[in-house]
Protein backbone atom coordinates (compact mmCIF):
# COMPACT_ATOMS: atom_id res chain seq x y z
CA UNK A 1 0.00 0.00 0.00
CA UNK A 2 1.65 3.65 -1.12
CA UNK A 3 2.18 5.41 1.95
CA UNK A 4 1.75 9.45 2.37
CA UNK A 5 5.66 9.36 2.55
CA UNK A 6 6.54 7.09 -0.60
CA UNK A 7 3.80 9.48 -2.54
CA UNK A 8 5.95 12.83 -1.11
CA UNK A 9 9.14 11.03 -2.67
CA UNK A 10 7.31 10.11 -6.16
CA UNK A 11 6.11 13.66 -5.98
CA UNK A 12 9.42 15.12 -5.31
CA UNK A 13 11.39 12.78 -7.47
CA UNK A 14 12.92 9.37 -6.20
CA UNK A 15 17.13 10.17 -6.49
CA UNK A 16 18.88 6.87 -7.99
CA UNK A 17 20.78 5.05 -5.09
CA UNK A 18 23.68 5.21 -7.41
CA UNK A 19 23.64 8.41 -8.65
CA UNK A 20 26.49 10.71 -7.40
CA UNK A 21 26.14 13.94 -5.67
CA UNK A 22 26.74 17.12 -7.57
CA UNK A 23 30.10 18.62 -7.14
CA UNK A 24 30.33 21.47 -4.58
CA UNK A 25 32.39 24.44 -5.45
CA UNK A 26 34.43 27.23 -3.48
CA UNK A 27 33.11 30.77 -3.24
CA UNK A 28 34.86 34.22 -3.50
CA UNK A 29 35.48 33.86 0.29
CA UNK A 30 36.99 30.38 -0.12
CA UNK A 31 33.99 28.79 1.83
CA UNK A 32 32.72 25.93 0.12
CA UNK A 33 28.73 25.59 -0.54
CA UNK A 34 26.83 23.86 -3.25
CA UNK A 35 23.83 21.67 -3.43
CA UNK A 36 24.44 18.77 -1.63
CA UNK A 37 25.49 21.87 1.09
CA UNK A 38 22.61 23.63 0.53
CA UNK A 39 19.48 21.27 0.50
CA UNK A 40 18.91 18.05 2.55
CA UNK A 41 18.54 14.74 1.07
CA UNK A 42 14.76 13.34 -0.19
CA UNK A 43 14.97 10.81 2.38
CA UNK A 44 15.85 13.43 5.39
CA UNK A 45 12.82 15.63 4.11
CA UNK A 46 10.54 12.34 4.27
CA UNK A 47 11.73 11.87 7.69
CA UNK A 48 11.09 14.87 8.79
CA UNK A 49 7.65 15.49 7.61
CA UNK A 50 6.50 12.19 8.48
CA UNK A 51 2.79 11.51 8.51
CA UNK A 52 1.24 12.38 12.30
CA UNK A 53 -2.44 10.31 11.81
CA UNK A 54 -5.53 11.01 13.46
CA UNK A 55 -5.57 13.71 16.29
CA UNK A 56 -7.59 14.35 19.10
CA UNK A 57 -8.52 18.07 19.59
CA UNK A 58 -8.99 19.37 22.96
CA UNK A 59 -12.92 19.04 23.03
CA UNK A 60 -12.20 15.44 22.39
CA UNK A 61 -13.39 15.49 18.78
CA UNK A 62 -10.95 13.69 15.94
CA UNK A 63 -9.21 15.64 13.78
CA UNK A 64 -8.59 13.50 10.30
CA UNK A 65 -5.07 15.15 8.43
CA UNK A 66 -5.53 16.75 4.99
CA UNK A 67 -2.97 17.01 2.51
CA UNK A 68 -0.94 19.48 1.47
CA UNK A 69 0.08 19.92 -1.82
CA UNK A 70 -0.27 16.61 -2.92
CA UNK A 71 1.74 14.97 -0.31
CA UNK A 72 2.88 16.74 2.80
CA UNK A 73 0.30 16.21 5.85
CA UNK A 74 -0.74 19.31 7.48
CA UNK A 75 -0.19 18.56 11.07
CA UNK A 76 3.60 17.22 10.33
CA UNK A 77 3.92 20.17 7.97
CA UNK A 78 2.31 22.77 10.69
CA UNK A 79 4.57 21.00 13.18
CA UNK A 80 7.78 21.04 10.37
CA UNK A 81 7.51 24.88 10.07
CA UNK A 82 7.35 25.67 14.33
CA UNK A 83 10.41 23.60 14.08
CA UNK A 84 11.91 26.05 11.31
CA UNK A 85 10.11 29.19 13.02
CA UNK A 86 8.28 29.71 9.51
CA UNK A 87 4.89 31.68 10.13
CA UNK A 88 2.08 29.88 8.39
CA UNK A 89 -1.27 31.78 6.91
CA UNK A 90 -4.25 29.97 6.27
CA UNK A 91 -7.21 31.78 4.05
CA UNK A 92 -10.76 30.47 3.26
CA UNK A 93 -14.02 30.43 3.86
CA UNK A 94 -15.30 29.85 7.30
CA UNK A 95 -15.76 26.39 8.63
CA UNK A 96 -13.09 24.42 6.47
CA UNK A 97 -11.17 23.76 9.41
CA UNK A 98 -8.23 26.21 9.55
CA UNK A 99 -8.77 26.52 13.42
CA UNK A 100 -9.44 22.53 13.76
CA UNK A 101 -5.73 22.05 12.45
CA UNK A 102 -4.17 24.36 14.41
CA UNK A 103 -5.71 23.01 18.00
CA UNK A 104 -5.20 19.03 16.31
CA UNK A 105 -1.62 20.25 15.60
CA UNK A 106 -0.52 21.85 19.03
CA UNK A 107 -3.16 21.97 21.53
CA UNK A 108 -3.01 18.96 23.24
CA UNK A 109 -1.45 17.35 25.91
CA UNK A 110 2.20 18.18 26.98
CA UNK A 111 3.27 14.40 26.41
CA UNK A 112 3.13 14.37 23.03
CA UNK A 113 6.12 17.21 22.83
CA UNK A 114 3.39 19.77 21.24
CA UNK A 115 1.79 21.43 24.73
CA UNK A 116 -0.72 24.14 24.14
CA UNK A 117 -1.07 27.47 21.77
CA UNK A 118 -2.42 30.47 22.68
CA UNK A 119 -5.32 32.40 21.00
CA UNK A 120 -6.60 35.53 19.59
CA UNK A 121 -9.63 36.34 17.59
CA UNK A 122 -9.61 39.22 15.79
CA UNK A 123 -12.04 41.91 15.36
CA UNK A 124 -12.19 45.71 14.02
CA UNK A 125 -11.80 46.54 17.10
CA UNK A 126 -9.22 44.69 18.54
CA UNK A 127 -6.06 46.60 20.42
CA UNK A 128 -2.22 46.30 20.98
CA UNK A 129 -2.92 45.93 24.40
CA UNK A 130 -5.19 42.65 23.47
CA UNK A 131 -2.18 41.33 21.97
CA UNK A 132 0.48 42.31 25.02
CA UNK A 133 -1.74 42.95 27.90
CA UNK A 134 -2.86 45.81 29.94
CA UNK A 135 -3.50 46.57 33.81
CA UNK A 136 -6.73 45.72 35.79
CA UNK A 137 -7.74 46.73 38.62
CA UNK A 138 -8.60 43.84 41.52
CA UNK A 139 -12.05 44.80 42.50
CA UNK A 140 -11.70 43.49 46.62
CA UNK A 141 -7.75 45.03 46.69
CA UNK A 142 -8.46 48.12 44.41
CA UNK A 143 -4.79 47.59 43.14
CA UNK A 144 -3.81 47.13 39.07
CA UNK A 145 -2.48 44.08 38.26
CA UNK A 146 -0.38 43.18 35.45
CA UNK A 147 -2.92 41.07 33.10
CA UNK A 148 -0.53 39.33 29.69
CA UNK A 149 -2.07 38.80 26.80
CA UNK A 150 -2.26 35.63 24.55
CA UNK A 151 0.71 37.18 22.44
CA UNK A 152 2.30 37.58 26.02
CA UNK A 153 1.85 34.02 26.93
CA UNK A 154 2.90 32.69 24.06
CA UNK A 155 6.43 33.96 24.33
CA UNK A 156 6.47 33.38 28.07
CA UNK A 157 5.59 29.66 27.67
CA UNK A 158 7.55 29.08 24.37
CA UNK A 159 4.44 27.69 22.42
CA UNK A 160 2.65 28.91 19.05
CA UNK A 161 0.57 32.04 18.86
CA UNK A 162 -2.56 31.63 16.67
CA UNK A 163 -4.16 34.76 15.33
CA UNK A 164 -7.53 34.22 14.34
CA UNK A 165 -9.63 36.53 11.70
CA UNK A 166 -6.61 38.36 11.19
CA UNK A 167 -7.58 40.20 8.25
CA UNK A 168 -10.15 41.83 10.28
CA UNK A 169 -7.65 43.48 12.66
CA UNK A 170 -6.71 47.01 11.82
CA UNK A 171 -3.14 46.37 10.01
CA UNK A 172 -1.36 49.14 12.50
CA UNK A 173 -2.49 47.47 15.44
CA UNK A 174 -0.32 44.31 13.82
CA UNK A 175 2.51 46.09 14.11
CA UNK A 176 3.57 44.35 17.51
CA UNK A 177 4.25 41.15 15.67
CA UNK A 178 6.59 42.60 13.25
CA UNK A 179 9.70 42.68 15.35
CA UNK A 180 8.74 39.36 16.34
CA UNK A 181 8.63 37.60 12.78
CA UNK A 182 11.19 39.41 11.30
CA UNK A 183 14.71 38.12 13.24
CA UNK A 184 14.85 40.63 16.14
CA UNK A 185 13.15 38.02 18.56
CA UNK A 186 12.19 40.48 21.54
CA UNK A 187 9.17 41.47 22.74
CA UNK A 188 9.11 44.73 25.04
CA UNK A 189 6.23 45.62 27.14
CA UNK A 190 5.84 49.91 26.12
CA UNK A 191 2.48 49.94 28.78
CA UNK A 192 4.61 48.01 31.53
CA UNK A 193 8.56 49.04 31.95
CA UNK A 194 9.15 47.03 34.89
CA UNK A 195 8.70 44.01 32.69
CA UNK A 196 12.25 43.06 30.83
CA UNK A 197 12.17 42.12 27.39
CA UNK A 198 11.30 38.48 26.47
CA UNK A 199 13.48 36.91 23.67
CA UNK A 200 11.65 34.82 21.66
CA UNK A 201 12.30 31.14 22.20
CA UNK A 202 12.74 28.17 19.84
CA UNK A 203 9.13 27.03 19.83
CA UNK A 204 7.15 30.15 19.11
CA UNK A 205 5.92 31.19 15.57
CA UNK A 206 2.55 32.55 14.40
CA UNK A 207 0.13 30.79 12.85
CA UNK A 208 -2.74 33.06 11.55
CA UNK A 209 -6.30 32.36 9.81
CA UNK A 210 -8.60 34.49 7.72
CA UNK A 211 -11.51 34.72 5.45
CA UNK A 212 -10.82 36.38 2.47
CA UNK A 213 -14.49 37.11 1.28
CA UNK A 214 -15.39 38.86 4.81
CA UNK A 215 -16.51 42.63 4.27
CA UNK A 216 -13.55 44.52 5.64
CA UNK A 217 -11.07 42.14 5.37
CA UNK A 218 -7.80 43.47 4.53
CA UNK A 219 -3.91 42.87 5.46
CA UNK A 220 -0.65 44.91 4.54
CA UNK A 221 2.42 43.67 2.28
CA UNK A 222 4.53 44.09 5.43
CA UNK A 223 2.47 41.79 7.29
CA UNK A 224 2.04 39.17 4.56
CA UNK A 225 5.13 39.11 3.51
CA UNK A 226 6.61 38.01 6.92
CA UNK A 227 4.52 34.67 6.58
CA UNK A 228 6.19 32.04 4.67
CA UNK A 229 3.64 29.59 4.22
CA UNK A 230 0.13 30.75 1.94
CA UNK A 231 -2.13 27.84 2.62
CA UNK A 232 -5.80 27.86 1.19
CA UNK A 233 -8.14 25.76 3.05
CA UNK A 234 -11.37 24.54 1.64
CA UNK A 235 -14.01 21.69 2.40
CA UNK A 236 -12.53 18.15 1.77
CA UNK A 237 -15.68 16.79 0.27
CA UNK A 238 -14.88 12.94 0.22
CA UNK A 239 -13.97 13.33 4.07
CA UNK A 240 -17.82 15.24 4.37
CA UNK A 241 -19.23 11.38 3.23
CA UNK A 242 -16.86 9.40 5.27
CA UNK A 243 -18.28 11.59 8.15
CA UNK A 244 -22.26 10.87 7.37
CA UNK A 245 -22.93 13.57 5.96
CA UNK A 246 -25.17 12.46 2.13
CA UNK A 247 -23.75 11.65 -0.42
CA UNK A 248 -26.41 14.16 -2.49
CA UNK A 249 -26.12 17.12 -0.02
CA UNK A 250 -22.01 16.59 -0.30
CA UNK A 251 -22.66 17.61 -4.65
CA UNK A 252 -25.23 20.29 -3.98
CA UNK A 253 -22.44 21.96 -1.43
CA UNK A 254 -19.70 21.33 -3.82
CA UNK A 255 -21.84 22.65 -6.54
CA UNK A 256 -22.47 25.80 -4.82
CA UNK A 257 -18.52 26.20 -3.77
CA UNK A 258 -18.38 26.14 -7.15
CA UNK A 259 -20.28 29.23 -8.08
CA UNK A 260 -19.35 31.13 -4.88
CA UNK A 261 -15.73 31.05 -6.19
CA UNK A 262 -16.93 32.30 -9.58
CA UNK A 263 -18.64 35.34 -7.92
CA UNK A 264 -21.89 33.95 -8.31
CA UNK A 265 -22.66 33.88 -4.87
CA UNK A 266 -20.95 34.90 -0.80
CA UNK A 267 -21.34 32.10 0.75
CA UNK A 268 -21.85 28.15 0.51
CA UNK A 269 -21.83 25.67 3.20
CA UNK A 270 -18.39 24.29 4.03
CA UNK A 271 -17.49 21.22 6.25
CA UNK A 272 -18.97 22.66 9.74
CA UNK A 273 -22.32 23.53 8.41
CA UNK A 274 -22.85 19.82 7.03
CA UNK A 275 -21.39 18.21 9.73
CA UNK A 276 -24.64 20.18 11.32
CA UNK A 277 -26.63 19.03 8.59
CA UNK A 278 -25.81 15.18 9.23
CA UNK A 279 -26.83 15.49 12.92
CA UNK A 280 -29.78 17.45 12.08
CA UNK A 281 -30.67 14.79 9.76
CA UNK A 282 -29.91 11.96 12.17
CA UNK A 283 -31.74 13.43 15.12
CA UNK A 284 -34.54 15.17 13.70
CA UNK A 285 -34.95 14.09 10.09
CA UNK A 286 -33.71 15.61 6.48
CA UNK A 287 -36.81 18.25 6.57
CA UNK A 288 -36.22 19.96 9.43
CA UNK A 289 -32.28 19.77 8.43
CA UNK A 290 -32.78 21.18 5.14
CA UNK A 291 -35.09 23.81 6.57
CA UNK A 292 -32.12 24.65 8.89
CA UNK A 293 -29.42 24.81 6.58
CA UNK A 294 -31.31 27.55 4.84
CA UNK A 295 -32.20 29.22 7.65
CA UNK A 296 -28.35 29.73 7.85
CA UNK A 297 -28.26 30.78 4.36
CA UNK A 298 -27.85 34.35 3.96
CA UNK A 299 -30.34 36.50 3.08
CA UNK A 300 -28.38 37.53 -0.16
CA UNK A 301 -27.90 33.81 -0.97
CA UNK A 302 -30.84 32.50 -0.11
CA UNK A 303 -33.21 32.51 -2.69
CA UNK A 304 -30.38 31.12 -5.22
CA UNK A 305 -29.58 28.71 -2.35
CA UNK A 306 -33.27 27.91 -1.91
CA UNK A 307 -33.92 27.15 -5.93
CA UNK A 308 -30.52 25.11 -5.85
CA UNK A 309 -31.95 22.80 -3.21
CA UNK A 310 -35.70 22.40 -4.74
CA UNK A 311 -34.27 21.96 -7.92
CA UNK A 312 -31.99 19.35 -7.16
CA UNK A 313 -33.05 17.53 -4.43
CA UNK A 314 -36.74 17.49 -5.74
CA UNK A 315 -38.61 18.90 -1.80
CA UNK A 316 -39.84 22.00 -1.06
CA UNK A 317 -38.31 23.80 1.52
CA UNK A 318 -38.91 26.51 3.63
CA UNK A 319 -35.96 27.95 6.10
CA UNK A 320 -36.90 27.42 10.32
CA UNK A 321 -39.47 30.11 11.91
CA UNK A 322 -41.61 29.43 14.24
CA UNK A 323 -45.35 28.84 13.89
CA UNK A 324 -48.77 29.13 15.84
CA UNK A 325 -49.66 28.36 19.23
CA UNK A 326 -49.11 24.56 20.07
CA UNK A 327 -52.43 23.24 21.95
CA UNK A 328 -51.83 21.45 25.19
Amino acid sequence: MSTLGDEMLDKIGRAPASAEPEPAWEDDDGSVVGPSSAVPSTVDMVASLAPQGTQIRPNGVAYHPRSVAGVFEDVALLRSAREHQEHVLFYGPPGTGKTALCEAAFAQDATDGHDGMETIVGTVDTTAMDFVGTFLEDPVTKTWNWQPGPLHLSVLNDVPLLVDEIALIDPRVLSVLYPLMDGRDVLRFPMNPQLEPLKVGPGWFVIAAFNPDVPGARMSEALRDRFEHHIEVGTDWELAENLGVAKDIVAVAQNLDKRRRNGDLTWSPQLRSLLAFARHEQRRGREYALANLLGKTPPEDRDEIHGVLTKTLGEEIDRLQLGKQVES
